[in-house]
């Protein structure tokens, strides 16, 4: 049906014929007031136009979706343009080339270039067959406002009298608040930091620019330069969460904005805007960007085609693709046709709609006609019958309305400026209740259920009247007594330490938009009945809930440690009717964690120009299940901007003990999830989310009609093929490089994974990444023992510079939960994962990409919770949107992730610098943890020691050093004491390199060590004699845990060997030597030795060469223990 549509859009572009190009009188002033070297801005419409009634109406025909109306909109207008602008734009580089023309740019929401061109090229314009219509790219002013009574900013209510004259606060009790969606305003701009404002801008989770249009300005985040704006866009959705003061219409929307009427406010500026507005993410096939409506309350004083020029092209464009669009009538009443331009365009009754004000207290006062005497009036200038002539279509107040109209206070103003927004404020309520009608079917509604005012009827002062929000509502459906169908499948899954995950099934209601709200509750005891809910503690649900049928998933934080919880809920239809209660589910969080973060300090000495990368380790060392909850942040920072950045890293984990478990007795293991964002991994790709304010957003197409089905599996080993098995390989249709090697095809594994070569074993175990272990090279977006043999579809789809794999309705193995995920591969090396309805376990994979050796990879979540439903997750190389200041993310027990920091001195002034590296946790005895982070910047290579380790080997200790410099160093003297003494003792003295700025490594083994504890500490003596203490590290040398006959060193040997066994306790001990023939050659040991490590010397100089056994028989308290060795002597 797409392609149906789209071929019939482009059949429907207008052909006039090819008539005389209408020149507009102000543009021929302008040319007549012109030098031959001025430059004119000027706006050029092409001939080409599609035909949008036609398109308009053939859509609402096919019952097209609103998605589907959009992309139809947005490519057919595109197609167009891009099929009849070539010529227009070479002949305007030629003449830019020449100087002739100073700037052009071109449009396709209307087929039009906006221009910046010398008189004689626009007389050449005159003459071209494929030119419509040119004008100037005129200067559009604000439809004023005058300043409104002060006093009114005393009236502080929690809501503003006039959201209750259009009955918004009813909608509010009935749980419709505008939540989830979105209003635009064309204005002056929006101040960023208003309490009632900032927090709504959906910049804070999209890329800025799909929230924020300056075609003038060039800034990249909200500003206003006049007020106007951000007093507009209060009265839209402003509500302050901190006083919990309400100006906004609809305080649960969002809003996004363009700022184009102030020091340039061309023509083209605002069109430029409109077209944005369409399609901010650049996306045709994606709704959630546009606005529900746009708010203007601008005109353009003097343009002479308003009815038929671009204005009408574009705002019926913009009306075809969905969006509502509201002016200001305009403030020049009472006299008769003063409605501002373009507003008299009436193609509809409620196309450009725009409105009157009124005067809010005199209604609340009884009077029945309140129009306010600036508001302008009809009929409209456009033509037309009946209806159609009347100018404005509806009112709403615009006298003393009080909003955020300054950078973070109110003030009060007058003018169908503060009318305007009210209906676009009413347009996002009404779409929360019917998301699927169109822009128009929600302004019929407003029109069609108005308050009528003044004279009975529809007239030219108040069009059909003051709208009224609630009818409008009352009249899109029903009222009814029906409850919605209780929830009968809570369950609760994922714990973790502090929080555990609600999941159920969104249940049937028969009402419009089915059920638009819950009230969860949790207590300690059950709740089975009606007291226990109402006496339960009652949880926020601020999201829209999904579809009947599809899966909710509510995660509730800040639980106590391992407690347990119970949970009911309660579902609600717009009509308040409340379900009976769900059944009771119940869930126990882990215990608390416990931090270890190492080292406790890092200090590193730097020349110019150096560069130096270094880790502290972050672990959850608890030995139950727990999960540690943390946040790394730099704080008390000295260093120059650039010189340190730091990024969590997940730590490989052994993934050997995993590696045992079967498909039916997996290894059960937590693991680690970051936060948002991570990386860099050594090839440079890093990852984001759509939970970070400039991730991706989450855009679902499903493919599973339009791809291809997957049906060729093979199997990897002796379980079903869509078990343990593979299909591929499928073209990509492009170049794809990974990890820097280019790929052409895919293949792709049952157990979710994307792989570039044929999996040749069973592949059930998921691990982290990276590993050795088959498989490699990979893209993991749930490897988890996936199973597809009794229900579940993979489809395959090459679109273009993308290819796109969508698992659906996959299962964990076993036939436990559903799948529906998506893989879309891009020729840039992009990649993104989209989770769409994801149920069941999800906190058992891995989530991630790994190259070909199984060296190097970048891993988003294992065995962790991670995945959710509505996200997106993007890999890329080298982006720009990776910030490093904060980190966080969560750790199951037994897990480590590391924070990797990089120094660098550049040309950085010689001297000391420092910061605190904080780690925050939900550890309960640990909450902070600091580690001091200190850098000198010296011209002087000092000895830098950058590690020191001690291990413990039976009754020995290693002890591992490194240095990254080393200036006039003799060397270093291990020194060593028991626990509980004082005394140092010199162990051995290991030389140094004298002066080098390579990293250099040693070593030293203290050998045969009684049973203890042991500090040890490096004396680092300069050539000079001065000298310098390593930090003291610590080290155990425990008792054995077992009887053990060690072999003998050197073996073989002539003529003394060593041999070496170990007590758990005291024992009485005998060592035998014996020749190959049993005869007993000597008792090496015969006597009552203490437990610990023991060793016995053997001289065999009187024997001859061959081999010889020896026997160990230690008798303990209840035990004997016996071995036997052999050992060779040559002599």
């Amino acid at each position: 049906m797409k392609k149906l549509l789209l071929v019939l859009a482009l059949l429907l572009i207008s052909a006039n014929g090819f008539s005389q190009v209408e020149v507009s009188s102000r543009l021929q002033d302008a040319l007549n007031r012109a030098g031959q070297d001025d430059y004119l801005q000027v706006i050029v419409l092409l001939r080409s136009q599609v035909d949008l009634a036609t398109l308009d109406q053939q859509l609402y025909t096919e019952k097209a979706s609103l998605q589907q109306r959009a992309y139809q909109v947005i490519t057919s207008l595109q197609q167009n343009a891009e099929r009849t602008q070539g010529e227009l734009k070479d002949y305007f580089s030629s003449k830019y080339e020449s100087a002739e023309v100073y700037s052009f740019k071109s449009f396709w929401i209307s087929n039009m270039f906006a221009i910046e061109a010398r008189p004689n090229v626009i007389y050449e314009l005159m003459n071209r067959i494929d030119v419509a219509e040119l004008d100037l790219d005129a200067l559009l002013e604000l439809d004023r406002p005058v300043a409104g009574d002060d006093s009114f900013l005393e009236n502080t209510e929690s809501v503003e009298p006039g959201l209750k004259i259009i009955n918004a606060h009813l909608l509010w009790a009935q749980g419709i608040t505008g939540q989830g969606r979105l209003v635009m305003g064309i204005d002056t701009g929006v101040y960023p930091n208003h309490p009632a404002l900032q927090h709504k801008w959906r910049g804070n989770h999209v890329p800025n620019n799909q929230a924020w249009f300056d075609p003038g300005g060039g800034t990249t985040t909200p500003s206003d330069c006049d007020g106007h704006g951000t007093h507009t866009m209060g009265t839209m959705t402003g509500w302050s969460p901190t006083t919990g003061d309400t100006v906004g219409v609809a305080p649960g929307a969002e809003w996004i904005a363009a700022k184009t009427i102030c020091s340039s406010p061309h023509t083209s500026n605002s069109v430029a805007a409109f077209q944005w507005a369409m399609n901010p993410d650049g996306n045709p096939s994606t709704i959630d960007d546009m606005p529900d409506a746009i708010s203007n309350s601008w005109y353009d004083p003097d343009v002479t085609n308003e009815c038929s020029g671009i204005y009408k092209t574009t705002l019926d464009a913009l009306e075809a693709a969905g969006i509502a669009v509201v002016f200001s009538a305009g403030n020049n009443g009472p006299g008769s046709s003063t409605v501002t331009k373009p507003k008299n365009i009436n193609t509809n009754t409620v196309n450009v709609m725009s409105v009157g004000a009124i005067d809010g207290a005199l209604y609340i006062g009884g009077n029945n006609n309140p129009i306010a005497s600036f508001s302008s009036r009809g009929p409209s200038l456009c033509g037309g019958t009946g209806s159609l002539l009347i100018k404005p279509e509806v009112s709403a107040p615009g006298v003393n309305v009080r909003s955020s109209g300054s950078a973070t206070g109110y003030t009060v103003l007058s003018g169908t400026s503060m009318a305007s927004p009210h209906v676009a404020g009413a347009v996002a309520l009404l779409k929360q209740f019917a998301p699927n009608l169109t822009g128009k079917e929600i302004l019929e509604a407003l029109y069609n259920t108005a308050v009528d005012l003044g004279a009975t009827g529809e007239d030219n002062n108040y069009g059909t009247g003051l709208i009224d929000v609630y009818a409008a509502f009352l009249s899109l459906g029903t009222p009814d007594s029906t409850a919605p169908d209780p929830i009968v499948d809570l369950t609760v899954v994922a714990p973790t330490s502090n929080s555990l995950t609600l999941q159920w099934t969104v249940p049937y209601d028969s009402s419009m938009n089915g059920v638009t709200g819950y009230d969860i509750r949790y207590s300690l005891s059950p709740i089975n009945d009606t007291t226990a809910f109402n006496n339960a503690t009652q949880l926020p649900f601020t999201a829209i809930p999904g579809n009947v049928g599809a899966t909710e998933n509510y995660l509730v934080e800040g639980l106590n440690f391992a407690t347990t919880h119970h949970f009911a809920i309660k579902s609600r239809d717009v009509w308040s009717n409340w379900s009976s209660l769900s059944n009771n589910a119940s869930g126990t969080t882990f215990g608390p964690p416990q931090i270890s973060v190492t080292p406790v300090s890092l200090h590193h000495v730097l020349m110019p120009a150096q560069t130096v990368v270094d880790t502290v380790t972050v672990s959850n060392i608890s030995a139950n299940p727990s999960t540690l909850d943390f946040e790394v942040s730099l704080e008390n920072n000295t260093f120059p901007e650039n010189m340190i950045s730091a990024y969590v890293f997940p730590e490989t984990k052994d993934n050997s003990e995993m590696l045992t478990g079967s498909k039916d007795n997996p290894v059960e293991n937590g693991g680690v999830s970051i936060d948002g964002h991570g990386g860099p991994d050594a090839f440079g790709y890093k990852w984001i989310d759509s939970n970070e304010p400039n991730g991706p957003q989450y855009v679902w197409e499903d493919i599973s009609s339009t791809g291809t089905l997957v049906t060729n599996w093979i199997s990897s080993g002796t379980f079903d093929p869509k078990d343990e098995g593979y299909a591929g390989p499928f073209s990509l249709g492009f170049n794809f490089k990974f990890y820097g090697n280019i790929k052409t095809q895919v293949y792709v594994s049952s157990n979710g994974l994307i792989l570039f070569a044929p999996v040749t074993s069973n592949i059930y175990t998921n691990a982290s990444i990276p590993s050795a272990a088959i498989p490699n090279e990979f893209i993991a977006p749930f490897w988890d023992d996936l199973d597809g043999v009794s229900s579940g579809t993979v489809h395959y789809k090459q679109d273009g510079n993308r290819f796109i794999v969508q698992f659906t309705g996959w299962h964990r193995y076993s036939n436990q939960g559903s799948l529906t995920f998506q893989v879309i591969l891009y020729s840039s090396g992009k990649i993104l994962v989209y989770y769409n309805n994801m149920t069941g376990t999800l906190n058992s994979a891995t989530v991630g990409i790994e190259n070909a050796a199984g060296t190097v990879g970048l891993q988003v979540a294992y065995n962790a919770n991670y995945v959710a439903n509505n996200k997106a997750l993007q890999f890329s190389a080298e982006p720009e949107w990776l910030t490093n200041n904060t980190n966080s993310g969560t750790l199951f027990n037994g897990n480590s992730v590391k924070v990797v920091l990089t120094f660098k001195s550049e040309d950085f002034p010689v001297g000391n610098y420092s910061m605190d590296l904080k780690v925050a946790s939900n550890d309960p005895v640990n909450p902070a943890v600091v580690v001091p982070v200190t850098m000198l910047i010296t011209t002087e290579v000092p000895v830098e020691l950058t590690g020191l380790t001690a291990n413990a080997d039976r009754n020995n200790v290693n002890l591992s050093w490194s240095t990254a410099t080393e200036t006039n160093n003799t060397g270093f003297q291990v020194e060593r004491k028991t626990r509980g003494s004082s005394e140092w003792t010199n162990v051995s003295f290991v030389s140094g390199k004298g002066t080098t700025t390579e990293i250099t490594n040693y070593n030293f083994i203290d050998k045969g060590l009684a049973v203890g504890s042991y500090s040890y500490r490096l004396k680092q003596v300069d050539l000079d004699g001065t000298f310098e203490y390593s930090p003291v590290i610590e080290v155990d040398v425990t008792t054995p845990d077992q009887y053990i006959l060690y072999q003998n060193y050197p073996n073989p040997f002539n003529p003394v060997t060593t041999i070496e066994y170990s007590l758990p306790e005291k024992a009485g001990v005998t060592i035998s030597i014996y020749n190959t023939l049993g005869e007993l050659v000597t008792t090496l040991v015969n006597g009552t030795m203490e437990a610990g490590y023991q060793k016995a010397s053997f001289n065999a100089s009187a024997l001859t060469s061959g081999t010889y056994i020896y026997q160990i028989r230690a008798v303990g308290s209840g035990r004997t223990f016996t071995d036997t060795k052999k050992m060779v002597l040559i002599k």
